[in-house]
């Protein structure tokens, strides 16, 4: 793959996606593990821990990422330059424009026609996420008879962990990543997972 390869199928992602990051996800799986096989699942599920993880929205960060994966920093900086032309170009758009955006009832229908379509895309990275983490097969084994399907022990537990404690104790995301992550590495360490 080329620069300007890498720097076209991130502008695809960021010209078809709204909703930011999570909305992305989808796309991205779709260009470099189905379509493309630029990386495998586990090399997908890692690049979004990474992406997660790292400061900054978490589009550009798997964009850098992947990027970089296939060419180096050349690749970073095409990635995330292609993920982030469209939205640029939009936002500059928009804010010379404004008032008509607003008055204009052609653009706020087909605001009203992707908001459905964000939540969609979001749900589908939702899905992957429990595939990768809480799930032991994809969801469609259950119909498919291929795979074993069923569900990690310590995917569900961490899951219930940082959902109790993110909604009614209110921890900050630091500590949830360091209580998962060491658990995750010390049953990883013993061979419990």
């Amino acid at each position: 793959m080329t620069f300007f390869g890498l720097f076209l199928l991130f502008f695809k992602i960021g010209v078809f996606t709204f909703g930011g990051g999570y909305a992305m996800i989808p796309l991205f799986f779709d260009e470099l593990v189905t379509g493309r096989g630029l990386l495998t699942q586990p090399e997908f599920a890692n690049l979004l821990s990474l992406a997660q993880m790292t400061p900054g929205p978490v589009g550009m960060n798997a964009a850098t990422y992947a990027g970089f994966r296939q060419l180096g920093v050349w690749g970073a900086v095409a990635g995330t330059l292609g993920v982030m032309a469209p939205s640029l170009t939009l936002v500059l758009l928009v804010g010379i424009f404004m008032n008509r955006f607003q008055t204009n009832t052609y653009v706020r229908a087909v605001l009203d026609g992707i908001r459905p379509g964000t939540i969609g895309l979001v749900a589908a990275a939702v899905i992957f996420f429990a595939e990768s983490s809480i799930l032991r097969a994809p969801l469609q084994s259950l119909w498919t008879g291929e795979g074993k399907f069923g569900i990690s022990l310590f995917g569900a537990a961490a899951f219930c962990f940082t959902f109790m404690v993110s909604k009614y104790l209110k921890w900050n995301i630091l500590w949830i990543f360091l209580v998962t992550g060491s658990v995750g590495a010390a049953l990883g360490y013993w061979g419990l997972i």
